[in-house]
């Protein structure tokens, strides 16, 4: 059709326009239900289990002489329970309560730990739970921290 000078189309918009503005809301589309079953797969799972709930710090050590003492106050908002202790890969004894409640803390001690150490070097120290969580530590022989 022609009106004056100008040729009107009946064509509102190019092919290829029409094909870009498809592609784009397909994409919000899937950018949109990935949202929300991101959303409802971490309802339905969870956070994560009872470990990523337990938090332990220890506050304050003391390994001079034979004797590892170390405070570990629990931050987090479940109870804890100490499974094992391992000082550098190797398994320790351990006296104390081994229940951390919730904002409290727990002085244990290691007698005469197992393994050789020498005086100022830092080793690892590695408390697991009965869930399973590991919280490592770093603790240096003949300091108090």
């Amino acid at each position: 059709m022609k009106v004056g000078k100008f040729r009107v189309r009946r064509k509102a918009l190019s092919p290829v326009i029409a094909t870009l503005l498809m592609v784009a809301i397909a994409v919000a589309a899937a950018i949109i239900t990935y949202v929300w079953s991101m959303g409802l797969l971490g309802g339905l799972m969870g956070t994560g289990g009872q470990q990523t709930k337990e938090q332990l710090i220890i506050e304050v050590y003391n390994w001079k002489g034979t004797e590892l003492n170390f405070t570990v106050r629990n931050v987090g908002p479940t109870n804890v329970e100490i499974d094992k202790i391992y000082l550098e890969g190797a398994s320790q004894t351990v006296t104390g309560t081994l229940t951390v409640n919730v904002g409290g803390t727990q002085a244990l001690v290691i007698t005469s730990p197992s393994g050789s150490f020498s005086s100022g070097a830092s080793y690892t120290l590695k408390i697991v739970t009965k869930t399973g969580a590991v919280f490592s530590f770093s603790v240096v022989k003949g300091r108090a921290g």
